[in-house]
């Protein structure tokens, strides 16, 4: 089997659906099919050795899920997972997907110093698929974690998620508006990826995410900052004193952010950038007592 043709085939084919990278998204596609990694499909003795009926069987499974892209659905969507962490994670309209921006956040919250009183207690704020906390709880084992989303769907993804890899047991799952119900001070760290979009921004996004990601997953209101103003200002009274608040947030909100949680009392608050540059993380601190 020709690879090099197949991919270009594939890639000309997704050139036109807008969103990821065409000639990543083909490949990914193939491997998906072909059963290895993305790089493999160029040196898999398998699938480059396969003979004609092979050939014929491996293009007749790659066809139906091909037509859904061209489609417009993600591409993780139609192959049902996507790598978040070295953790492949399972992927269906439940829950928002990961993107790779949330792997920063995660980095930065395993750096902190959130861990230096063990057990920590973590809490993953809106938990969707569970890619937070899931990468958290096997990264730092001796920590307690707790897992809020308000959609029972999305908490059942993240148990899904969290079962192939023995952790379901692990943490605690919480079907939960943010903090509501949680005790005064039960909180070492809370981090959270919410919604973040304002609804009229919602409604130009491309289709591929605005007509198959949850809109209950990206669109927080007319401003986008209603549910980071409200998470920050219930975790004032369920941090501990020193306990740290981890946001991912737009690119352009980053001095909205800041103003939002230095108004409402937190320490040592920090913008940090994406890859892109763009600010896209804060990290801020509960005052002591």
């Amino acid at each position: 089997m020709e690879i090099i043709p197949l991919v270009e085939s594939f890639r000309l084919r997704f050139e036109g659906v807008g969103g990821d990278n065409p000639q990543r998204v083909a490949e990914e596609l193939l491997a998906h099919v072909f059963g290895c990694k993305p790089l493999e499909i160029y040196t898999g003795a398998l699938h480059r050795n396969a003979t004609p009926d092979q050939a014929i069987e491996l293009i007749r499974q790659l066809e139906p899920l091909a037509q859904r892209i061209e489609e417009g659905e993600p591409l993780q969507y139609v192959i049902g997972s996507t790598d978040f962490w070295g953790l492949e994670i399972k992927c269906d309209p439940r829950a928002l997907i990961p993107r790779p921006e949330t792997e920063l956040l995660v980095e930065e919250v395993l750096s902190s110093t959130v861990w230096n009183n063990l057990p920590a207690t973590i809490v993953d704020v809106g938990t969707g698929t569970g890619c937070i906390v899931l990468t958290l709880a096997t990264q730092c084992p001796d920590a307690d974690f707790k897992a809020v989303d308000l959609s029972a769907d999305a908490l059942e993804l993240a148990r899904e998620n969290a079962r192939q890899y023995g952790l379901e047991n692990d943490i605690l799952w919480l079907e939960n508006s943010l903090l509501e119900r949680f005790a005064p001070e039960s909180c070492d760290a809370i981090v959270a990826n919410l919604p973040y979009i304002a609804t009229e921004v919602w409604q130009e996004l491309s289709p591929a995410v605005r007509d198959h990601e949850p809109q209950s997953a990206l669109d927080s209101g007319p401003t986008g900052m209603e549910l980071i103003q409200e998470l920050a200002t219930q975790a004032r009274y369920v941090l501990v004193p020193g306990g740290q608040l981890f946001l991912e947030f737009g690119y352009d909100q980053g001095e909205s952010v800041f103003q939002c949680l230095e108004r409402l009392g937190y320490l040592n608050i920090q913008i940090k950038h994406d890859l892109a540059g763009l600010d896209r993380i804060a990290i801020a601190e509960n005052p002591p007592c």
